[in-house]
């Protein structure tokens, strides 16, 4: 946003002094311009004009300090320039000193209302402080917000958004930038919607991030609309992307991983195990890739491949606390819970108060039947991350084995709000609700459930019983056979000792 011409006022007898150093600028010969301005610094001293060059020159050069010194000395000479005060403003700013910058621009619309480029730097002012409504007055009063304006200027573009998301106005943003989406180079499309997405607006982030033409998309482009469409469960449709950022960048560690993850919060770990799997061999030094692998080996009771994974893993990160939580879960998984409760310790002393380690000590303790323990844990996690789903699913489980019934829907429901992955939280939370006389809601709730999770005896027996609560008769007598029937082909499978490994 620097002026590509400069034209100054000055004294007669430095003018001429001046031109050769401008004229190096003008070729982008920032250090020739400063070597220039510096010979004649004496007979320039009383030149507002000669210090607004030499600051321009000097910032150019990448000699910030000297660019602030040089401009605070040419508006100590000229009190009354609001451009200058603008020039000193955007020097600020763009060397990282925000407060400063919007003293010195606020200072430049009061000598000059009109100065339109005082006012789009303080916006950036304003945004760099978090001082909102500010920003948004600002905007409001300039007229700096039109649709045309922002995509010429596409940092303001992305100021605009800033501000109003943070104010929560996101249709003030829909209604200038929708009309121009058309218009937008793929650019600002991009940084919109990763915008949007940073903050959790994730079907705005997708509407801006699909405009971008596929000629000119990325892997990035395609990864950050799975991205987007995993956090709003739309898993079919996340893959669909993956899969296309994949086939422009075959290596794509991340996307792997994201699949894998999706898989996993389906509740479909046979399936995500094959693709955490790939993105391991893509970056075996990944400890959050180890620990979703080994965790969905554990669900599985692969043991024997889970501790691999964490054997090798740890080998490179011996203290890393999500890796020694895996195999504190493993261990616990096998029956081990002193063992888990060792190496749950470790990576609490590696990482105090971490939640997940909290939860497994938790876990451990419930194993060990001192639920007074277990739940002084899971409150310390929940102190720490009061929206965890597994805290809160697994307090909610132990106050409804205590038939708690009040406390434990809280936590349950809260829960299965946060994470609807979790079969074992929804039929407790269906347990719970026909404990507080609201069975129709639990009905809602299971049939709700994904075809994965209604592939249980242990969901048929409990809509059956919900449904004789009911006196649904014909439903209840339906679900019962089901539950029969699973249990009779149950029985009839043939057994096989669990091979505690993995092929893959």
């Amino acid at each position: 946003m620097l002026p590509l011409f400069i034209f100054f006022a000055v004294t007669s007898s430095c003018e001429d002094s001046l031109k050769p150093a401008l004229s190096a600028l003008q070729r982008n010969d920032a250090p020739g311009a400063v070597s220039l301005l510096e010979s004649v610094r004496t007979q320039c001293s009383r030149s507002s004009s000669f210090y607004d060059l030499l600051g321009i020159a000097s910032e150019f050069s990448g000699n910030t300090l000297a660019a602030e010194n040089a401009l605070r000395q040419a508006v100590s000479l000229d009190p009354k320039s609001s451009r200058l005060f603008a020039d000193l403003g955007a020097t600020y700013l763009r060397n990282k000193k925000p407060k400063d910058a919007a003293d010195a621009l606020s200072h430049a619309l009061t000598l000059d209302s009109t100065n339109t480029s005082a006012a789009t730097y303080l916006i950036g002012a304003y945004v760099a402080t978090a001082e909102w409504p500010k920003a948004a007055g600002l905007f409001d009063r300039t007229g700096i917000a039109s649709g045309q304006n922002l995509i010429k200027d596409q940092i303001v573009a992305l100021w605009f958004a800033q501000t109003f998301i943070e104010l929560n106005q996101p249709d003030r943003i829909d209604k200038v930038l929708y009309p121009e989406l058309n218009n937008m180079p793929p650019g600002l499309l991009f940084s919109l919607g990763t915008l949007f997405a940073k903050h959790g607006l994730y079907a705005r982030a997708i509407k801006y991030l699909q405009q971008i033409p596929a000629d000119k998309a990325d892997d990035a482009v395609y990864f950050n609309l799975g991205l987007a469409y995993s956090h709003l469960e739309k898993f079919e449709d996340s893959r669909g992307y993956y899969f296309q950022a994949i086939d422009l960048k075959p290596g794509h560690v991340e996307a792997y991983f994201h699949v894998g993850l999706d898989y996993a919060a389906a509740g479909d770990p046979r399936k995500a195990i094959p693709w955490l799997a790939r993105a391991q061999d893509k970056a075996p030094s990944r400890a959050d890739i180890a620990y979703a692998l080994s965790e969905q080996l554990i669900q599985l009771q692969y043991f024997d491949s889970a501790k691999e994974v964490l054997k090798r893993a740890l080998a490179e990160n011996p203290r890393d606390s999500l890796l020694l939580v895996a195999l504190g879960d493993g261990e616990l998984a096998e029956g081990d819970s002193p063992g888990a409760l060792d190496t749950y310790n470790q990576a609490l002393t590696a990482s105090p108060k971490m939640p997940s380690a909290l939860i497994g000590c938790a876990r451990a303790y419930i194993s060990q039947g001192k639920e007074g323990e277990a739940r002084t844990l899971l409150q310390e996690a929940l102190s720490v991350t009061p929206n965890d789903p597994v805290a809160l699913g697994e307090l909610g489980l132990l106050e409804a084995q205590k038939q708690e019934w009040a406390p434990a829907f809280e936590h349950l429901n809260q829960a299965w709000s946060e994470d609807r992955s979790n079969s074992k939280v929804a039929l407790q939370l269906a347990r719970t609700l026909q404990h507080l006389n609201r069975a129709e809601q639990a009905v809602q709730l299971l049939v709700s459930l994904p075809p994965a999770a209604q592939n249980s005896s242990a969901f048929h027996l409990e809509l059956a019983q919900l449904y004789s609560a009911l006196h649904r008769t014909s439903d209840a007598e339906a679900q019962r056979e089901a539950f029969q029937k699973l249990q009779a082909q149950n029985g009839e499978a043939i057994r096989f000792a669990s091979p505690k490994t993995y092929v893959y």
